[in-house]
């Protein structure tokens, strides 16, 4: 009965510091979390395995333990063959050493199995006496037991070599594999002369327990690095999807919104309207008196610079907010809050500046400002047009004061 307490209680603490790896589905990007689960699961059934065990030993049920005798050898086999799949996954072991890790687990699972087969016609591992139910060991299995003892001691020695030479956070996984190793070194030498008694799964558990703190933090870790490098990938996605739509909604020549930035805009503008959302706003339309004239007599490039100085001019007084190039030689300016309030004011001094400005070298520029009246204007164009409207008027005004 002590045999399978023992067991049982292993069973329930590997269970209980591994909830969350049975509960959980493992997350892909996490690169030896599916290994781990699969390795814990191994371990348990052969916790629960060498608990069922104990308990038809004890009770000296002879066909339940030989069966059971048989499961707990092949169980023993797939757990070094998880292992194995394991420590290459863990510590990113690509080389000959993984490899040749991959190759004994395989090959351990496989005489294991093909041991049983043969053990079932002639005992080579174990023997069970169908009228006592007296459980027998064969050299066979000390010779398997003797073979993983070798492992965990080469085990054992690479983890410590690769660790000191390894940086900080591979330096950790080697010293994992390590502790494990020795203590499961140590149960094994032990468990070869007291086949009666638990160390086997006494060494899987505290190696469990210890594994378990390492590999929890190293998924702490992970995660913290995954969510870090998604962070700056959404920052840099961010930042790249700005840089896009500012070129796509620049105006290449001046540098402010373009005819793409202002139809959204309108769009916007609209939508609140309709919801009857919308607050106090203005639109003034400008047009560059003279700019074919340049065009024709002095060459685009004079035209741009035009263009240019003029923008310049209409940022001096209103600012670059909301401002935007929708045509040739058209700008609009959609005023809001403080400029809007400070209207009248700005297009006085605009316009005085430009009237000042007639037959000089200094950009003339047409302007007409209309204010959203909430009572009548169901749409931006609405506005649009009534100050599109003073502005071909200003315009007139403007050329009869260059003719003079």
């Amino acid at each position: 009965m002590t045999y399978s307490v023992f067991c049982g209680v292993c069973l329930a603490i590997c269970v209980l510091i591994n909830f969350d790896i049975f509960h959980r589905k493992p997350t892909v990007n996490l690169s030896s979390l599916r290994e781990y689960r699969v390795f814990v699961i191994s371990i348990t059934i052969y916790f629960l395995v060498d608990f069922l065990w104990g308990i038809f030993e004890e009770n000296k049920l002879s066909i339940p333990l030989y069966v059971i005798t048989f499961i707990y050898f092949l169980v023993m086999g797939f757990t070094i063959l998880a292992w194995a799949r394991y420590v290459v996954n863990y510590v990113g072991e690509r080389g000959p050493f993984g490899k040749a890790m991959l190759i004994f687990g395989n090959i351990f699972f496989l005489a294991e199995f093909v041991l049983l087969i043969i053990n079932h016609f002639v005992p080579i591992l174990f023997r069970v006496d169908f009228e006592t139910a007296a459980y027998t060991s064969y050299r066979a299995r000390n010779i398997m037991l003797y073979i993983q003892f070798l492992l965990y001691v080469i085990l054992t020695i690479y983890s410590i070599v690769m660790s000191i030479k390894a940086d900080s956070n591979k330096r950790r996984r080697y010293g994992a594999i390590a502790s494990y190793s020795i203590i499961m070194g140590a149960s094994i030498t032990i468990q070869i002369y007291f086949p009666y008694l638990p160390l086997y799964s006494i060494g899987c558990i505290i190696g469990c327990c210890l594994l378990n703190s390492f590999v929890i933090n190293g998924i702490k870790e992970e995660y913290k690095t995954a969510l870090e490098q998604s962070r700056v990938l959404v920052e840099k996605g961010q930042a790249e999807l700005s840089e896009t739509k500012y070129i796509a909604y620049s105006d290449p020549l001046t540098g402010i919104r373009n005819k793409y930035a202002y139809v959204e805009e309108e769009e916007r503008i609209d939508k609140l309207i309709a919801k009857g959302e919308m607050e106090d706003f203005a639109v003034v339309v400008f047009d560059l008196n003279g700019l074919k004239h340049i065009n024709d007599t002095q060459g685009h490039d004079a035209g741009d610079a035009y263009i240019i100085k003029s923008c310049h001019t209409i940022e001096h007084y209103f600012g670059k907010d909301n401002l935007y190039r929708f045509g040739g030689d058209e700008f609009v300016i959609i005023l809001k809050g403080e400029l809007y309030k400070n209207r009248h004011n700005l297009l006085n001094r605009f316009e005085s500046f430009i009237d000042n400005s007639v037959n000089t070298d200094l950009p003339v520029i047409s302007s007409g400002m209309s204010r959203f009246k909430k009572e009548t204007d169901n749409t931006y164009h609405a506005v649009f047009n009534r100050a599109d409207k003073i502005m071909y008027s200003r315009k007139d005004v403007l050329k009869e004061h260059q003719t003079n």
